[in-house]
C-alpha cells in the first residue's frame, strides 16, 4: 500500500489591530473634546430638570393646602424660609390650626425641598382662609414665586420659572419670569424679593 504523506506549512501571521502611538492620541483627543461639548450639555440639563420638579412640586404644594383648608374648616399660615448659599431645605414653613393631626403631617411633609442646584426669591407671605382663599401680608394682588438655577452652567442671565397665586382665589399658574436673573453657584438658595409682579410672569 503507498503512503500518503501531508505536509503542512506554517506560516507567520502578525497582527494587524494594533494603534500607533499617533492614532490613540487622535483618538484621545477626539473623546476629550466630545466630552467637553456633552458633559455641560447634560449638565444644563440635569439642572433645568431640578427646576422644573421643584415648581411643579411647589403649585401641588399650594393646592393641597388650600384643599385641606376647605376640608376641614381650618387656616394655614405660609412664611417663606432663608436658605442660604450653599445649603439645602425647605424653602416654607407652614402652621395651620384647625386640621386634623394626619392632614397637617400631609401639609408639612409636602413642603418642596430646595436642593443646593435650586434658588427661589419669593414676592411676600400668606394665609389661606377655610374657604381656601388667598390673604397677602402686602397690597399686592397676587403671590409670585420664580424659581432659577444655582450654578455657574450658564454664561448670562436666564429668564426663571415662575408661578403665581391669585389673591383673593387661590387660583395657581406658572410660566416664564420675562426679567432676566444671574445665575451661579453661591446664590441664596431661598429669599424675598419685593419687586416681583405677577404681570412680568408669562404663562406657557
Amino acid at each position: 500500500m503507498k503512503k500518503i504523506n501531508f505536509q503542512f506549512s506554517q506560516r507567520n501571521y502578525h497582527s494587524t489591530n494594533a494603534f500607533t502611538i499617533v492614532e490613540l492620541l487622535i483618538v484621545s483627543a477626539l473623546i476629550g473634546f466630545i466630552a467637553s461639548i456633552s458633559i455641560p450639555s447634560s449638565l444644563r440639563w440635569v439642572y433645568q430638570i431640578n427646576q422644573d420638579s421643584y415648581l411643579n412640586e411647589l403649585a401641588s404644594f399650594f393646592r393641597l393646602i388650600r384643599r385641606e383648608t376647605r376640608r376641614w374648616g381650618g387656616t394655614c399660615s405660609v412664611k417663606l424660609t432663608t436658605i442660604s448659599p450653599g445649603s439645602e431645605g425647605k424653602g416654607f414653613s407652614v402652621n395651620c390650626i384647625g386640621l386634623n393631626n394626619t392632614s397637617r403631617n400631609n401639609v408639612i411633609t409636602a413642603i418642596p425641598n430646595i436642593n443646593k442646584t435650586v434658588f427661589q426669591e419669593v414676592s411676600t407671605e400668606f394665609d389661606i382662609t377655610p374657604k381656601g382663599q388667598i390673604s397677602l401680608n402686602n397690597n399686592q394682588n397676587a403671590f409670585v414665586v420664580i424659581v432659577g438655577g444655582r450654578h455657574n452652567q450658564y454664561t448670562a442671565s436666564q429668564q426663571p420659572k415662575c408661578l403665581v397665586i391669585q389673591s383673593p382665589a387661590g387660583t395657581v399658574r406658572t410660566g416664564i419670569y420675562s426679567n432676566r436673573i444671574n445665575y451661579y453657584s453661591n446664590k441664596v438658595g431661598s429669599k424675598f424679593n419685593y419687586s416681583l409682579r405677577e404681570n412680568i410672569c408669562i404663562s406657557n
